[in-house]
């Protein structure tokens, strides 16, 4: 019985989640869920399929305490419960959620002033990749600008979702939510000059590709870029530039940073990044509002 339920759950995570991004979180999920099972099994002889607030409290006091996990790893595992829960009620397994909003632990964040943001390495980031790929820079220029999530930008499809005209791009975010990102000066300029030169080379290779922004495989194949690609194109400007290592979701919080000294509200910030959580916290570094002008 509690492979038959793993297989149904297997099935049912397959269903929910179908992007990339999201198949990692799948699999977090199904790793956790038998990590969970199998706990009960080995201490107790339980084979469990359904479970109570009991199991819920055993289960946490056991991850604290004995396993002694980060109260982060914690939260992840009872995020990964909940989901199981949820595909349990479902399908008529269970009646009720046991799992409480309290159960999870409140974390805060570690403190980062605006400051200590890398924006100076930003900038000469953006100019590095100016002077030798036009792609690139569009890529870093889009996701500094528009607060984008790397798993958001390389699957932008160019005949959907962008509007240089309109000065629109739509995005399709985590939880299959859309949203509309503004094309300032400086993304139209980059796009502007990138998408010239990526269909000139689709012409030349007499070939098609409906995303945006694409690689030497992916004109080929006709799929999107992988993110590797992103974070592999960075990695490679920071060491030309010998700086420290930069990862691209910094972009993100510099754009947010920036937004909020401009005078966005903490719901404005939500909508521009796609974001359900509390955005300030998230992603704004208060402090040192004069520090892009250095």
């Amino acid at each position: 019985m509690e492979d038959d339920i793993l297989e149904k759950f297997e099935i049912y995570l397959d269903e929910k989640y179908t992007s990339d991004e999201e198949r990692n979180t799948q699999k977090a999920y199904l790793s956790d869920i038998k990590l969970f099972l199998k706990y009960f099994e080995d201490e107790f002889g339980e084979k469990l399929v359904s479970f109570s607030r009991g199991h819920i409290l055993e289960y946490k006091n056991y991850m604290l305490n004995k396993m002694n996990y980060k109260f982060s790893t914690i939260n992840r595992k009872l995020a990964s419960i909940s989901v199981y829960e949820d595909f349990l009620i479902e399908n008529n397994i269970k009646e009720s959620k046991d799992i409480k909003k309290r159960d999870s632990y409140k974390i805060d964040l570690p403190y980062i002033s605006a400051d200590m943001l890398p924006r100076k390495t930003i900038k000469k980031l953006r100019l590095e990749a100016s002077k030798w790929n036009k792609r690139d820079f569009a890529i870093i220029v889009l996701i500094d600008e528009a607060g984008l999530r790397v798993s958001e930008t390389i699957k932008i499809q160019l005949e959907r979702d962008v509007n240089l005209d309109m000065r629109r791009i739509t995005i399709f975010g985590k939880g299959r939510k859309v949203r509309e990102a503004f094309i300032n000066d400086e993304i139209y300029e980059a796009l502007d000059d990138y998408i010239k030169e990526r269909n000139e080379i689709l012409k030349e290779l007499n070939t098609t590709n409906k995303y945006l922004f694409i690689s030497n495989k992916s004109k080929k194949t006709g799929n999107h870029i992988h993110r590797s690609t992103v974070n592999k194109m960075l990695n490679k400007y920071i060491e030309k530039l010998n700086e420290t290592k930069l990862h691209p979701h910094t972009l993100r919080h510099d754009y947010a940073t920036t937004r909020y000294e401009e005078g966005y509200s903490d719901m404005r910030l939500k909508k521009s990044l796609g974001q359900t959580s509390n955005a300030v916290n998230r992603y704004v570094h208060p402090g040192g509002e004069d520090n892009r002008n250095n």
